[in-house]
């Protein structure tokens, strides 16, 4: 029978080997190991907790290896991660190193001593008197970027945003598991008796408990997973004018489809056009799935937004630009992008975001609107990009967004960001999610 530790075992290799992401590979693993949902509930903390705190865990690991964690075999690597995981983060007693040499045992034969004797050492210090160790090395700045377990580049980029004051807050919300929160898609679905209504959408909730599948709306796609920063910026674009019958709508970079669905909630009911386009066929073949449950009539487009915006211009009366971005704002959903992203990787997304949000307007009609939107809280990707375009094109204002977004999430405060909306986990409990809604004037 696979255990918990197996399949989390499989997922970090997973992820390390083929560039996964554990929300896509770690549920169809839990089905076919037939995990119980207690064994299914450890594989994910497992995964997750590891990738959130790899980085604190190497620096432990690093006092316990001859020479350097480097030199080891990456699937062994793998495996003292999540055993010290379980053993430093969450204070498991000693004997389950014995549980882990049995896995070093089955992949790693070679390797089952060097194993059983790292681990040893790890066990030999409780979670606290390995914290007052790390703290005890290198410089505050430094120490910051360990103890939280994030890149140094990220912790800096973190402190010009909020400050030093407030930026452990920011670095401990993305290790803090976020509570997942659905939306019942307006006008098809209402959120269901018993579950908690989410403090900022008037359409989110958290789940009232149990299997999510057995919710009323979720198997028929009406109700679905989304996080309420998401269900905000596609809701802000929405409630940036009011909505005429017969408008055109385009959401330019649609996969996997999340936001699409709630414009089309909006859009069917009103006869109003929406095209979604997405550049990779695999990633269109997502949003054809989020829609096709509930609501006929969108325009699937596959091809480069660039292209589809330069043969529309002036065609749409509303875009959504959710540009590829490095993602740093859904840290504590996607643990393993911390590791994966660089600044190297910024200076092509910004090139890549001024040209969509360009070429957005290019399509967009006179007094038409487009919400730039990034989940990213990133200065160049987020207020440089915005103010690189006006500078460009003196058809187009930014619009206040903060009172738009307010009029749709009356109790959201200490959001605005210049004439932007910047969310934030530990300030708003949702993603870093940056919103700018921009006009064209003529």
């Amino acid at each position: 029978m696979t255990t918990a530790r197996e399949v989390a075992l499989d997922v970090t290799t997973l992820i390390r080997t083929d560039g996964a992401y554990a929300n896509l590979v770690l549920p169809n693993a839990i089905r076919a190991a037939h995990l119980s949902p207690r064994d299914a509930g450890h594989a994910t903390d497992l995964t997750y907790g590891t990738q959130r705190w790899r980085g604190y865990l190497d620096a432990i690991l690093d006092q316990c290896v001859t020479g350097s964690l480097r030199r080891v075999d990456a699937g062994v690597r793998d495996l003292l991660r999540l055993a010290s995981f379980e053993l430093v983060i969450r204070d498991e007693p000693p004997h389950i190193v014995n549980e882990w040499v049995m896995q070093a045992k089955k992949r790693f034969r070679r390797a089952t001593g060097f194993v059983n004797g790292i681990l040893r050492t790890v066990s030999s210090r409780s979670g606290a008197e390995w914290r007052q160790l790390i703290e005890n090395q290198g410089t505050e700045t430094s120490m910051r970027a360990t103890l939280w377990s994030h890149p140094q580049w990220i912790v800096d980029e973190y402190v010009a945003l909020v400050g030093e004051l407030e930026v452990d807050e920011l670095l401990a919300a993305n290790n803090d598991p976020p509570t997942p929160t659905l939306i019942a898609l307006p006008g098809v679905a209402s959120i269901p008796v018993g579950a908690v209504a989410t403090a900022l959408s008037p359409y989110g909730f958290t789940s009232p408990g149990g299997s999510l599948v057995a919710i009323d709306g979720v198997s028929e796609g009406t109700v679905r997973v989304q996080d309420e920063g998401s269900q905000l910026a596609a809701l802000t674009l929405v409630g940036a004018m009011p909505v005429r019958s017969g408008e055109r709508w385009l959401d330019l970079c649609a996969g996997p489809g999340g936001k699409t669905a709630v414009l089309a909630a909006f859009a069917a009911p009103a006869s109003i056009e929406l095209v979604a386009n997405e550049l990779q066929p695999h990633r269109a073949e997502l949003v054809r799935r989020s829609i096709d449950p509930f609501v006929d009539g969108v325009t699937i487009s596959v091809m480069d937004g660039r292209e589809l915006c330069a043969a529309n211009p002036g065609a749409f009366d509303r875009i959504l630009v959710d540009a590829p971005c490095t993602g740093l704002g859904a840290l504590r959903r996607r643990p393993e992008s911390r590791w994966r992203k660089s600044l190297d990787d910024v200076p092509n997304l910004v090139t890549l975001q001024r040209a969509l949000l360009s070429s957005a307007l290019d399509a967009l009609s006179v007094e038409g609107v487009v919400a730039y939107v990034t989940c990213s809280p990133l200065t160049a990707e987020t207020v440089d990009v915005v103010q690189w375009i006006l500078s460009r094109h003196p058809d187009a204002i930014a619009i206040d967004t903060a009172p738009v977004m307010t009029q749709i999430a009356p109790s959201l405060a200490d959001a605005a960001r210049g004439t932007a909306v910047q969310l934030y986990p530990h300030r708003h409990h949702t993603d870093a999610m940056f919103v700018q809604l921009i006009r064209r004037t003529r």
